[in-house]
């Protein structure tokens, strides 16, 4: 028997609940991307691919696993959180012009930027303001599709290429990988 054989190691159990929470924190960073982008007139493909990719490295790390559950949670945690930050914009939007409003006598009150976080989706009543809002979100989502395309396949790819098992080595051809010298590998054959 050689004693510097591998012993097969168990996979650890994919823990779905963790991974899941992982990934919607992770993918927050996504969710960051898109309001600042946002701030600056942009809608950008890189937020939905940030979102993506951290949300899957962020199940892989709580889930202690990656599978492909772990990817589509990943996807659709990624465009919950672009959803979660369009409507964020929209309640900036909101808190900004009730100031300028007020700031040029329009109203004669301001909101908190709680409040607009609470009624914003009051403006969505508004045909004008809901179709390109509504445009946005449909740009937005779009975009993190797009973005999502390369760390999905990526992740898929990785997922269904076969794992060598610790019992067997990868490659057939290749060299025993103990660490016996070819002396001890000779005398192990005569036992």
């Amino acid at each position: 028997m050689n004693p510097t054989a591998q012993i097969p190691t168990e996979q650890p159990e994919e823990n779905k609940i963790a991974g899941t929470l992982g990934a919607f924190l992770f993918a927050l960073a996504g969710g960051l991307a898109y309001f600042a982008l946002w701030q600056l007139g942009f809608i950008a493909a890189i937020s939905g691919f940030l979102a993506v990719f951290c949300a899957m490295k962020g199940y892989k790390l709580f889930a202690k696993k990656e599978s492909v559950y772990g990817v589509v949670t990943s996807v659709v945690v990624s465009v919950l959180v672009i959803v979660i930050a369009w409507y964020f914009c929209l309640a900036f939007d909101v808190y900004e012009a009730y100031k300028e409003w007020y700031a040029n006598g329009e109203v004669d009150f301001t909101v908190s930027f709680l409040e607009a976080l609470l009624n914003a989706h009051l403006f969505l009543q508004d045909a004008e303001v809901a179709s390109q809002y509504i445009l946005d979100l449909v740009i937005g989502v779009a975009l993190c599709a797009v973005g999502c395309i390369s760390p999905v396949r990526s992740a898929i790819w990785r997922h269904k290429k076969p794992q060598p098992s610790a019992a067997q080595p990868a490659d057939p051809a290749a060299p025993p990988t103990d660490a016996s010298t070819p002396a001890q590998q000779q005398d192990e054959k005569k036992k």
